[in-house]
């Protein structure tokens, strides 16, 4: 699998330049360059989506890739996962007005985010959260929020979210996230960097080796979700 590039969206306190996230970035790199198919290939070749007689498509799931990263980045670079981060519902929310009233309001915290999909630290004490996406656009929102917010509550350091390009995008299914939708929105993910007194937030972008139409090729294996239902007949 190829790596394209890495996105900073910002970095509060010289982030970047420490050996924490030198050592990490250079190990997920490696993670997500191992990722290959067929095994042992050293490349990542997907069967390029096809289309159906009664119009939908046929695509390639994302649980593989996902499971190949984390089973590297852990058992071959060594990362130890630290367990899950505490977005605690009782944190203090900020002051909210009301309307028509105009008083001064604070929401409580009633739903839980979940935890990241890798959460680590550096040899230097840096706490660092991964995300690999899987989901469609609206997780991949999530997992920004998230990561946001756990940089402004000081819990971790580093906030990472790997994501497809849009090339390799459309030929997988589930209408996953991908750095073309998301691109929009980065703005607005970089004027949160206020609000964080020392962290950095990144967007790393993957992409397949090659394509093939090979018809003896497998695709890789998809969900039986709803979400996995629905990737098969978007365009």
């Amino acid at each position: 699998m190829k790596w394209l590039r890495t996105l900073v969206l910002f970095d509060q306190g010289d982030v970047i330049r420490s050996d924490d996230w030198k050592s990490l970035h250079e190990s997920y790199v490696r993670s997500i360059q191992s990722i290959d198919n067929p095994r042992g290939s050293g490349r990542l070749c997907l069967r390029g989506k096809i289309r159906l007689p009664n119009n939908q498509w046929l695509r390639n799931g994302v649980g593989y890739l996902r499971a190949r990263f984390l089973d590297h980045i852990q058992n071959i670079e060594g990362w130890r996962a630290e367990g899950a981060v505490n977005l605690a519902r009782d944190r203090e929310q900020p002051p909210i007005r009301l309307y028509p009233s105009l008083e001064n309001y604070r929401e409580p915290i009633t739903s839980d985010f979940g935890g990241f999909d890798l959460v680590t630290r550096g040899d230097n004490g840096t706490q660092i959260a991964i995300e690999w996406e899987t989901g469609n656009i609206s997780s991949s929102h999530r997992s920004m929020n998230k990561l946001a917010i756990a940089l402004g509550a000081g819990i971790i350091q580093v906030g990472v979210l790997i994501v497809p390009s849009r090339g390799l995008y459309t030929h997988l299914t589930d209408r996953i996230g991908n750095i073309g939708e998301l691109s929009g929105y980065l703005s607005m993910w970089e004027s949160l960097k206020a609000s964080v007194p020392r962290g950095l937030l990144a967007i790393s972008v993957v992409e397949h080796d090659e394509l093939t139409d090979d018809q003896d090729f497998d695709f890789l294996k998809v969900g039986f979700d709803g979400r996995a239902a629905e990737g098969k007949t978007k365009k």
